[in-house]
């Protein structure tokens, strides 16, 4: 059943649910889809990543995306450390099923968060970061109208080695001169 909230050409987000969590355990135990993340690869259980994806709703917002054409589950995005005062938030995203790591899935997810965080929410500033050797998601992160505001070094150990992290952010009136430009 299709539960859309955000909805693309290609994709649709909905609202994480405990039932979804399997989707993400699987993704967050699998090392090729870890391997640039922040967060490895261990051994997850249901009630860990409950704790950490669903019960953290005050400021965090979590979707499942899916592609619309199968209904099929393929990654995982959201806002975090929404600060309601100062209007800004952390944009958090990955597609987990390796099958489909295309810019398509991943520019239509991201874009979807972006229009939601401005138009829906009301934010002023959202950031984003992408470890340096993963140059998809920071080529991604680039595209769609982030600004880097630096380099943030040795902030992510992984697979044996310190990693350096790009640190993004985009403003509403930044947003709105591209995207509104863009629908005229």
């Amino acid at each position: 059943m299709n539960f859309s909230f955000l909805t693309g050409n290609s994709v649709y987000l909905r609202g994480l649910e405990k039932d979804d969590l399997i989707y993400l355990k699987e993704w967050l135990c699998d090392e090729k889809v870890t391997h640039y993340l922040e967060s490895g690869v261990w051994p997850l259980s249901i009630e860990q990543l409950d704790k950490q994806y669903l019960n953290e709703l005050n400021n965090n917002i979590s979707f499942l995306v899916i592609l619309k054409n199968q209904d099929k589950p393929i990654g995982w995005g959201g806002l975090y450390d929404i600060n309601w005062i100062k209007r800004s938030a952390e944009l958090r995203f990955f597609i987990g099923d390796t099958k489909f790591w295309n810019m398509t899935s991943a520019l239509e997810s991201f874009k979807l968060l972006l229009e939601y965080s401005f138009k829906k929410l009301n934010l002023h500033k959202v950031t984003a970061g992408a470890n340096v050797e993963n140059k998809n998601s920071w080529k991604i992160i680039e595209r769609i109208g982030f600004v880097k505001e630096g380099t943030i070094r040795d902030t992510i150990y992984r697979n044996g080695k310190y990693y350096d992290a790009y640190f993004y952010s985009i403003l509403r009136n930044e947003y709105q001169k591209i995207y509104d430009s863009k629908s005229k």
